[in-house]
């Protein structure tokens, strides 16, 4: 029950993050980049799709750990890489004539596509854990999802775009802690903890 939980819990942050990251570019570098946050969150899940080809028998070994890891990479990588991203100095005004905008716009994908390749490991993990109700799961994806882009806009008419952020982080958190608590107390009780 708690797995279940916890992938509500991550995919509302995701989608959350997303929207939240549109609206953030939309002032920060014109609208015309807001959108390309769409194509970087499919990114960052491709790139979970690569990962988890690769890895998932290794991590699916270790499941509770790995599901609880990616989660809080997720909770940490996305306040964290927003605020890398903002000390890039892209400039989209320049990127037709100076080359080096087009290294800092590469930069910019890569420090923000990784908390999408975090929460998309995690689901992935949890779609394919031994013994998982597919289909709660995915319901629990579902319905996170939809609690996510619809409550982000109404908690930003009450809170500012940086203590969204940190809710979003915290969320990543908790669901680390409650994919953790999933497995056994015994063992996850530390996880839980860090």
């Amino acid at each position: 029950m708690a797995l279940f939980w916890a992938v509500t819990l991550l995919s509302a942050a995701a989608l959350a993050f997303e929207v939240l990251l549109m609206r953030l570019f939309s002032i920060v570098q014109w609208h015309h980049f807001a959108y390309m946050i769409i194509s970087l969150a499919l990114l960052g899940y491709g790139a979970s799709g690569t990962v988890l080809c690769f890895l998932r028998s290794r991590l699916l070994r270790r499941f509770p750990l790995a599901f609880a890891a990616a989660a809080a990479l997720f909770g940490l990588s996305a306040p964290v890489g927003f605020a890398v991203a903002q000390w890039i100095p892209l400039n989209s005004l320049e990127i037709v004539w100076d080359r080096g905008q087009q290294v800092y716009l590469l930069a910019v994908y890569l420090v923000l596509a990784v908390p999408f390749l975090c929460v998309a490991t995690a689901i992935g993990l949890a779609l394919s854990a031994p013994r998982a109700r597919i289909e709660v799961i995915y319901r629990s994806d579902l319905v996170g999802a939809a609690l996510g882009a619809s409550g982000i806009v109404g908690a930003l008419f009450v809170l500012t775009p940086a203590t969204c952020l940190q809710l979003i982080g915290a969320a990543g958190l908790v669901a680390a802690a409650l994919g953790a608590w999933h497995e056994s107390v015994r063992r996850a009780v530390p996880t839980a903890l860090l």
